[in-house]
């Protein structure tokens, strides 16, 4: 169960933002060295793990938020800097970039976070450090044009719920990973014992 904490200074929690180019799972982050630096689309990754549905009361949906921001914290231990966006279009004024537990948060002021996300890879001096987290499409595409590595919100969370080390560290040499491990290819005699089997009609139980 993900349990709350309160923000410090009542300020609502801060968006997570991550780069990142396409990979298969968050062990192949390790093995081809991504960045430490994730940019995370806050709300996308919010409604990925079911904490929060469109017509949620507004004070529900905050407190949904900062549920997020503390499993986060919790799961993080350290390893990583974690900058979370959230969308703001809305919002009477802009607020400052907050840090909540150890997370960077951001709200996109009169914009989308897609927006933040898309400005923050454009102008970055050096995208290839960054990893972002989404689900969204357009986030994906602004991170393949960028030269940035990318995570789904499912990887990012097995990462997380991993003891793995920060992508991109000395330490974090390729670990064996029993589901997505290299096969070796079948042989010329593998496939010649194989394909009679397949190829024998099912016999129909006998009544």
């Amino acid at each position: 169960m993900i349990q709350s904490r309160q923000s410090e200074d009542n300020e609502p929690p801060p968006p997570v933002v991550c780069l990142v180019r396409r990979i298969d799972d968050a062990t192949e982050l390790e093995k081809v060295g991504a960045a430490v630096s994730f940019l995370v689309d806050g709300y996308n990754l919010l409604h990925a793990m079911g904490l929060a549905t469109r017509d949620m009361p507004a004070a529900a949906f905050v407190r949904a938020r900062l549920r997020l921001l503390d499993w986060i914290a919790d799961h993080l231990k350290n390893r990583a800097e974690v900058h979370m966006v959230f969308d703001a279009q809305s919002a009477p004024e802009p607020t400052l970039q907050t840090r909540h537990r150890g997370l960077q948060v951001q709200f996109a002021f009169a914009q989308t976070a897609d927006d933040a996300i898309e400005t923050w890879i454009a102008t970055a001096a050096n995208p290839q450090s960054l990893t972002v987290v989404s689900n969204d499409a357009r986030v994906r595409e602004a991170a393949r044009r960028g030269e940035c590595w990318y995570l789904n919100c499912g990887q990012f969370v097995d990462w997380l719920l991993s003891d793995r080390p920060p992508p991109g560290t000395p330490s974090a040499a390729p670990t064996r990973d029993p589901w997505h491990e290299d096969k070796p290819e079948p042989t010329p005699r593998d496939i010649d014992e194989l394909l009679p089997i397949f190829h024998q009609p099912k016999r129909r139980p006998r009544r």
